[in-house]
């Protein structure tokens, strides 16, 4: 069975992400005024195309929804669908008082703009990867191989799959 679990954003990453793009069209603005002020129009040019560029870039690879379904687990974005087996699942838990604002750093990705999107660590839990669009609605994926993935769900109490409550069904438990 297939199931789709959106992935909206929370209100504070979406009124940064409308900052950003505010401020960014603003820069780019100034950028072209800049030329009929005498400026070096190869420098706009590529200055211009650096923005447009961190803005579809991040636009691509912010999660959209979360499919679960009888093979495993799927983080869908506009570039791509990655994918997590069960058999690679060892266990998933709420992760909204893990990561918190204060004990987590980004080591590399996006932070604010369009979620939580990129690899991070925290003292609890380590090196891991994020598709989070909503810190309070958050999970954390501990995989048998690799490090952990976060993502977020519109649905929190409805995503745990029928594997997560204890039914006999699960794939990882199966003698």
């Amino acid at each position: 069975m297939k199931t789709i679990y959106e992935c909206s954003m929370s209100k504070t990453i979406r009124y940064s992400t409308a900052i950003c793009f505010v401020v960014v069209l603003f820069a780019i603005g100034d950028l072209i005024y800049s030329v009929t002020l005498g400026a070096d129009v190869k420098t706009v040019l590529i200055l211009t195309g650096v923005l447009l560029l961190s803005m579809l870039s991040a636009f691509f690879v912010y999660p959209q929804y979360i499919i679960t379904t009888d093979e495993g687990i799927g983080i869908h974005t506009l570039l791509r669908t990655i994918h997590i087996p069960y058999e690679n699942i060892d266990r998933i838990e709420r992760a909204d008082k893990l990561m918190s604002i204060t004990n987590t750093v980004r080591t590399f990705g996006i932070g604010g703009v369009f979620g939580n999107i990129g690899w991070f660590h925290t003292k609890g839990i380590g090196h891991y990867r994020a598709y989070v669009t909503d810190r309070e609605k958050a999970f954390l994926i501990y995989r048998r191989k690799g490090c952990p993935i976060a993502i977020s769900v519109d649905e929190p109490d409805e995503f745990m799959p029928y594997f997560l409550k204890g039914g006999t069904d699960n794939p990882t438990t199966k003698s």
